[in-house]
């Protein structure tokens, strides 16, 4: 064999070495890949990668560090020496060092490392400045150090070295080692993710336990539960979510500790009653409104005995506090308990000895708890006053005998057997009941029906009475009582247990008020105002004057009850009225309206002189009687004629007479019985729709001449100014009926105080104050649509003066606190060397704050605070201007509606869905008022309930010399 085949035979040789042990270091990495893929336990994973890098790149000694970044170093997680060849004492102590150490990655072999890409090679680490003792406390002389990294982040590092040898560290070494972190690095990366999750998890199976337990104490209290149950279950809870050995409540009673709960602590009571003087720790976190975490050793006197007693070793104490739920940042800065808000006892968590303090979770669990168990015992307490006042009163029975049968509420008292065994004389003219009577109650129920507001009947389960019977709580819920002589009584009953002096419940007391006037007049308003909101909407959406006439007519008849009604159209030049809109086309229909197309059929030149036409010319809804052959109406008949009724309404803008809207009701079938007629609220209600309807006749023919203009930005224009002038009369308009409604009740109101029937009048009055309000509301509206038509044109003129925006605000917040008990406003104004002045018009700005303090009432829910504050800022240019915010717990603003908010008509989704009605323009005028102030208004708001939103307005302030000035 010649020379040149040797050499290329060893070429080749070592050719398929290299193949063989890249290969081998392939299927290495692979296996290894594979096992650490195989599990995502952290400390598996570590464990499993040092032995494997020992073994695989031929070295003693593998360790590795894992980054801390809140610490900005690299701490010991994993250690691993494959030799025997050192002794164990040595390695013991190493190990013990190397636990305790840590490098921070400002160190300059670690900065090296970095800037080698990650893998580095010391030949002696005693020679690297600041690494001798690092060096000779881990035996360390020669060091590959290679990072290990995903994605560009540090995730830790790893070393590889012969305990106390100088080696070399090959190129095949240093790849294997580079190829292993990198694998490596994925491993722990996706081990640390999933160790994340996993606390996550954890986190929220706590949270949840949490609000499960907090739930159950909540649950048990509103079931009514016995106190020492609840507080029992408390304690269990508290017990088991703060990881504690045992828990004990005790109640304050007359300033002594009473013991009400007791779990997994010593099984006997304390011998002693402490008063809350003796009781130093306990004092103080009273003091403070918040736990307190003491240590044994920290408590002295008898409050160490007490301790010792119940076998408390380390103890979280915390304060029940009864009262108000929300305390200001104020009140826990002064650390006192806020007016009116008491302590009623304290809970105690034992904790073995040396135990840490509670977590934040923890605590906020224990304060949730301790909430739920003060409103338990502020509640039994609040029951124990009612009950210690219903045996009272028992006693006291012979004495308010004539009381009770002079009472406007019906009181029926039920036995618990079901049987009636009192009743007074309004119960008996309410649900038919004879006085003196015992009878019971199924019985009465058979005879006597009862139906819900809807008409359905109500069994005898279901009727309030019979649940009261069954334990449940009774309190508002209304039913309709219809009596033998056909009389129909809408009541509102309230069911309380009757106690004896055992505080054994005996019976139950049912007061009945009569609501049946009241129920009508909400309803008339409510059927109302949605009537002249749906003409409204329809005006707005329907150009066609015919199809808009036969809504309204629709509309406003099915509202008034009326079968039948019509609609002429006026042709003020002929004097002629014509037949546009019907209710239906039947002939039947046709014949009903017979006496309405011949009262509108003859002449008619003189009529404006006569009635009921010279009403109708002066823009006044009328009622008609008509007189009609009774061979059109047999069924109807009295004598030879029938009187019908009609109710005629103008449809007149700008005092023409555009046309007329009859209605029409049919007399009663029994003879007996008045015909019916149309009330004042009819005639009232009617009117405003003419004049609506007068309203839509003319906006048709607008947007009719706006379409016919020669070019689309002369239309547009032309349309706005009109759509601005139909709100202005709409306003306007609005005015008339409302006023009239207003004036009537008023002076009915004034007529009626002289009344000497009380029961009556006390209906009557309430059904006049349910008008009066909602006619101011409806007043509300009309100035709201006022204020708009005169910012569109431009006609809103400020009285500007300089003036205190801090007092302004103070002011304005104390004038609202008045209009709502349900809620806190409250304001903070932040302290500055220059006063809040602006140049201003008082009353617009004072408008802008009522308007958002409001809206922030109506879509807060009861109990939640309402906070406004002032702060100055300055701009880029060193400008400076106040900042006022109005911040809520209400219902938010999504974020998708943040940027319509402040739009003309615009209301959010989250609104309209809400039980709060609305028109969609305070929010424009508070805009349009702050850009005349050169001012601006945005919103915060996460849009999530419960979260609220806080607006924030911004109004420039004077300068030193302005004021001066």
């Amino acid at each position: 064999m010649s020379d040149e085949q040797a050499k290329l035979m060893q070429t080749l040789e070592q050719e398929h070495k290299r193949l063989q042990q890249a290969l081998r270091e392939s299927e290495i990495l692979r296996e290894l890949s594979a096992l650490l893929a195989s599990s995502l336990d952290l400390s598996h994973v570590l464990q499993k990668l040092v032995q494997h890098t020992v073994e695989i790149c031929q070295v003693e000694r593998c360790t590795v560090w894992l980054h801390d970044e809140s610490k900005g170093c690299f701490t010991p997680k994993v250690h691993y020496i494959g030799t025997d060849r050192l002794r164990q004492d040595a390695v013991e102590k190493g190990i013990h060092n190397w636990q305790r150490s840590s490098l921070s990655l400002a160190e300059p072999l670690i900065r090296r490392l970095f800037e080698a890409k990650g893998l580095l090679v010391v030949e002696n680490l005693h020679d690297v400045p600041g690494m001798q003792k690092v060096a000779e406390q881990f035996f360390v002389r020669s060091i590959l150090l290679i990072t290990l990294q995903r994605e560009g982040r540090i995730l830790g590092m790893m070393s590889l070295d012969n305990p106390g040898l100088s080696s070399t560290f090959s190129q095949e070494q240093q790849q294997l080692g580079r190829a292993i972190g990198q694998q490596a690095a994925v491993a722990i990366d996706n081990a640390q993710l999933y160790q994340q999750a996993n606390n996550e998890k954890k986190r929220a199976e706590r949270l949840i336990g949490r609000a499960q337990a907090i739930f159950e104490v909540a649950m048990a209290m509103n079931s009514d539960e016995e106190l020492s149950t609840i507080l029992g279950i408390a304690t269990k809870h508290l017990v088991s979510g703060l990881e504690a050995s045992g828990g004990a409540i005790a109640l304050l009673d007359n300033n002594a500790l009473i013991l009400a709960s007791i779990s997994n602590l010593r099984a006997y009571a304390p011998t002693l009653s402490p008063s809350l003087t003796q009781l130093h720790q306990c004092n103080r976190a009273k003091e403070d409104d918040s736990p307190r975490f003491v240590m044994i050793d920290e408590i002295e006197g008898a409050e160490r005995i007490w301790f010792q007693q119940l076998g408390i070793t380390n103890a979280l104490i915390v304060p029940l506090i009864a009262g108000p739920q929300y305390r200001s940042v104020f009140d826990r800065q002064r650390n006192s308990v806020s007016e009116g808000r008491q302590c009623v006892g304290f809970a105690f968590v034992n904790y073995p000895k040396g135990h840490q303090f509670p977590t934040g979770g923890q605590l906020a669990f224990a304060m949730d708890i301790a909430a739920q168990c003060a409103l338990a015992i502020d509640k039994n307490a609040m029951f124990t006053r009612i009950r210690n006042t219903a045996a009272l009163a028992t006693e006291r029975a012979n004495t308010m005998d004539a009381i009770f049968d002079a009472m406007t509420e019906g009181i029926l008292v039920v036995s618990m057997d079901g049987e009636i065994v009192i009743s007074n004389n309004a119960a008996s003219r309410f649900i038919g009941m004879p006085l003196y009577a015992r009878k019971p109650l199924e019985l009465f129920l058979r005879a006597n029906p009862a139906y819900t507001l809807y008409g359905q009947p109500i069994e005898y389960e279901d009727f309030p009475l019979t649940r009261a019977l069954g334990g449940e709580h009774i309190r508002g819920e209304r039913f309709v009582a219809k009596r033998v002589d056909h009389d129909e009584r809408i009541l509102e009953v309230n069911i309380s247990p009757l106690l004896n002096d055992e505080n054994k419940q005996i019976a139950i007391v049912g007061a009945f008020r009569d609501v049946t006037e009241q129920v009508h007049a909400e309803r008339r308003m409510r059927g109302a105002l949605d009537l002249l909101l749906n003409a409204a909407e329809a005006i707005s959406g329907v150009n066609d004057v015919q199809e808009l006439l036969r809504r309204i007519l629709t509309m406003t008849a099915h509202e008034l009850h009326c079968e039948h009604g019509i609609i002429f159209t006026h042709d003020e030049e002929q004097q002629l009225f014509t037949p546009l809109v019907s209710l239906n086309d039947t002939q039947e229909h046709d014949d009903n309206l017979l006496d309405v197309h011949t009262l509108f059929s003859h002449d008619i030149s003189n009529a404006s002189e006569q009635e009921p036409f010279s009403s109708l010319y002066a823009g006044n809804a009328t009622v008609w009687a008509t007189k009609s052959a009774s061979y059109h109406y047999p069924e109807y008949s009295r004598g030879n004629t029938r009187v019908s009724t009609l109710l005629l309404a103008p449809l007149i803008h700008n005092n023409h007479l555009l046309g007329i809207m009859a209605l029409k009701q049919l007399p009663s079938t029994d003879e007996n019985k008045p015909i019916r007629s149309f009330t004042m609220w009819d005639i009232a209600v009617v009117e405003g729709i003419g004049q609506f309807a007068g309203l839509a006749i003319e906006q048709v023919r607008w947007q009719s001449e706006a379409e016919n203009a020669r070019t689309r930005e002369e239309a547009m224009q032309q349309a706005n100014e009109l759509k601005d002038q139909f709100l202005s009369i709409t306003a306007h308009e609005f005015r008339t009926p409302l006023t009239v409604i207003l004036t009537h009740s008023q002076l009915v109101a004034r007529l009626l105080r002289k009344a000497k029937d009380v029961p009556q009048l006390n209906r009557l009055l309430d059904g006049l104050k349910s008008i009066e309000e909602q006619t101011h509301q409806l007043t509300n509206i009309v100035n709201t649509f006022l204020e708009v038509t005169r910012i569109n044109k431009g006609q809103v003129s400020l009285s500007l003066e300089p003036l205190d925006v801090a007092a302004l605000a103070k002011q304005v917040v104390s004038d609202q606190e008045a209009t709502t008990k349900h809620h806190i406003l409250s304001y903070h104004i932040e302290s500055t060397e220059q006063p809040y002045s602006v140049m201003g018009d008082s009353a617009r700005l004072s408008q802008v704050l009522t308007n958002l303090i409001q809206n922030a009432i109506k879509y807060s829910p009861p109990g939640s605070p309402i906070t406004v504050s002032l702060c100055q800022k300055s701009d880029k240019q060193q400008n400076r201007y106040a900042e006022i915010r109005v911040k809520d717990k209400g219902i938010g603003v999504p974020e998708d509606a943040q940027q319509h908010l402040f739009e003309c008509f615009y209301r959010a989704p989250n609104a309209q869905t809400s039980e709060v009605r609305g028109v969609g323009l305070g929010l424009f005028v508070v805009a349009e008022f702050l850009r005349l102030h050169n001012g601006s208004i945005h919103v915060e708001s996460s849009g999530e309930y419960g979260e609220g939103s806080t607006f924030i307005i911004t109004l420039p302030l004077l300068e030193s010399d302005e004021l001066s000035a």
